[in-house]
């Protein structure tokens, strides 16, 4: 049994890096969709339609609840851990 719980334990680990990883990811793209929106937005006076799509918008939107979702599994794993 003692395999399996350090099997166990070696496996949240990784699930916890990896998490870690994939919201390491998301900040970096949330950082990068903002600046591009950003530009967009400062090019716009210069244009008679809006240059950001709204489809760019509601992928920052996503891309956020993503990025809460992936904290969730943070917190979660690290509990279980803790509990072992």
């Amino acid at each position: 049994m003692t395999d399996s719980l350090g099997d166990l334990r070696a496996t949240l680990d990784e699930v916890g890096t990896r998490l870690g990883e994939a919201l390491g990811y998301a900040e970096t793209a949330r950082a990068r969709l903002a600046d591009a929106v950003g530009l967009l937005s400062d090019l716009d006076a210069q244009h008679s339609e809006p240059l950001v799509p709204p489809a760019l918008r509601r992928a920052g939107d996503e891309l956020d609840r993503g990025r809460s979702l992936i904290s969730g599994g943070v917190a979660a794993v690290s509990a279980i851990g803790a509990r072992l």
